[in-house]
């Protein structure tokens, strides 16, 4: 039997590429383009070594399951949800895998592969699917079906931000001083725009409390009173941005209020806005 590892090591590339990216808009989260891009290398290589002679270990579902767990750390980092991650990742690897190997069959045999096909252990592996990803992944599968959810970026000090926001009208957190709306972001989703000192400060902010963080940070923040059901009265720890976009239009200098928790229960985004979604809310930020 010929094998081509060239054409296997494409192939392994583009299906990881298509999985990882995927995984990012499930997930809320950036597809940050060359840590993706090396991940889906990897994953590539990967392929390509399963379908040597002899190298028949890596095939196995446990090895699978690692291989997995190391793209997601590599395209993604070290985040919150990592396993929910992993999970979303493997089953869009398989059912990627899946699709093409039927497609495969369908050409090679046209068409002749279903009449075999036990549509019953088809329909109970497709449900099964279909409940695991709803159930983990339910709330942001909604929001998404319904339109809530934009892609968001959010700019500070000549950095950058890229993140999923839900449209939530129930989120009516204003800026106190100027009566503005308020982002709040779950602060580990803003990763790169933190210098490595404000990073270590941050990672305690569930800890310890915004007050206290905000003592141990530089210039450029302050503290935001909220009321929440539940919470007579709390504080956020806030920023200014230098400005915010969501789908490509302006919301201007928003300012952004950090969550020491993710906003969402499926990781489907990880900011919530409640105020107008275009240029309309210049007006607040001016």
């Amino acid at each position: 039997m010929v094998v081509y590892l060239d054409s296997i090591f494409l192939l392994n590339s583009a299906a990881d590429a298509a999985a990882l990216y995927a995984t990012a808009r499930l997930s809320g989260l950036p597809a940050a383009g060359r840590r993706l891009a090396a991940a889906a290398l990897l994953g590539g290589t990967y392929g390509a070594l399963c379908a040597l002679p002899g190298w028949g270990m890596l095939s196995s579902l446990p090895a699978q399951a690692c291989a997995a767990a190391g793209l997601v750390r590599l395209a993604f980092g070290r985040r919150e949800g990592f396993l929910r991650r992993v999970l979303l990742f493997f089953l869009l690897s398989c059912s990627l895998a899946g699709a093409l190997m039927a497609g495969a069959r369908l050409l090679r045999e046209r068409g002749g592969a279903l009449t075999g096909l036990d549509w019953r252990i088809f329909l109970l592996a497709g449900g099964g699917c279909f409940l695991l990803l709803s159930v983990v992944f339910g709330g942001g599968a909604r929001h998404s079906a319904a339109g809530q959810l934009r892609r968001c970026r959010i700019f500070r000090r000549g950095r950058e931000a890229e993140l999923t926001a839900l449209l939530d009208t129930g989120c009516t957190l204003t800026d106190g001083l100027s009566g503005a709306p308020v982002l709040t972001v779950h602060w580990a989703a803003l990763e790169s725009l933190w210098t490595p000192e404000e990073r270590v400060v941050l990672s305690r902010l569930e800890s310890e409390g915004a007050a206290r963080c905000l003592e141990r940070l530089g210039g450029g923040f302050r503290l935001l009173p909220y009321r929440a059901v539940g919470v007579r009265s709390g504080l956020l720890l806030c920023f200014k941005a230098d400005r915010a976009e969501l789908e490509g239009r302006s919301l201007g200098a928003v300012t952004v209020a950090l969550s020491p928790t993710p906003v969402s229960d499926g990781g489907g985004y990880a900011a919530l806005w409640g105020g107008e979604e275009g240029k309309e809310a210049e007006n607040y930020a001016a």
